[in-house]
């Protein structure tokens, strides 16, 4: 996944698919979901390459010019709601526990409205979870990949997960696979 700045046009892509290489100027722009995410594919062969997330203030969003009183309030619960929201989630490699030497598996879990991150049946982290929550999901795994280094062998969604994981967002399914093996070496299903 791309964050959005003026330099993504120039970030160097080879396809999986195809080999075809190039950069994201060069690629194929998809579907604009939700005004925050741009698919882009290999212009050979159609195969997912990344997501490009555009930041709020790109967006008209990020405005409050034009809008009622009655917006105003909205968009101010709104923006409350996300730095509540935002207070509770992973930011640092240093509010994860120390785990035992060797090699580390641990799975992506959901119990109610939580994100649960397990090392086996022990949860190490906690946060609210999110719809099409494949975004966060690389946030949270480079911040264990962080702490925990090569001893971390993958971040597996659990069945359970998923629904919320990657929900209406067909592209997630590849984004994921593709994450898990940049950073695990994982050849999975996502």
């Amino acid at each position: 996944m791309t964050l959005y700045t003026e330099e993504w046009m120039k970030k160097n892509y080879t396809c999986s698919g195809c080999s075809w290489s190039g950069t994201g100027g060069d690629t194929t722009r998809g579907i604009l979901y939700r005004g925050t995410f741009l698919e882009l594919s290999c212009p050979t062969c159609s195969e997912f390459l990344d997501v490009l997330i555009l930041p709020a203030e790109k967006g008209c969003a990020h405005s409050r010019e034009g809008l009622t009183e009655e917006q105003l309030r909205a968009k101010e619960e709104a923006d409350e709601q996300e730095r509540q929201f935002r207070e509770k989630c992973l930011v640092s490699a240093d509010q994860l526990p120390d785990l035992p030497a060797g090699k580390i598996t641990l799975s992506w879990d959901m119990e109610q409205d939580q994100t649960q991150i397990r090392n086996d049946d022990t949860v190490i982290w906690s946060e609210p979870v999110t719809y099409e929550g494949f975004d966060r999901f690389e946030q949270v795994a480079r911040i264990l990949k962080e702490k925990y280094g090569s001893r971390l062998m993958d971040l597996a969604p659990t069945d359970r997960s998923k629904l919320f994981l990657y929900g209406d967002y067909e592209p997630a399914l590849a984004f994921l696979k593709k994450l898990r093996k940049e950073l695990f070496g994982v050849d999975a299903e996502a």
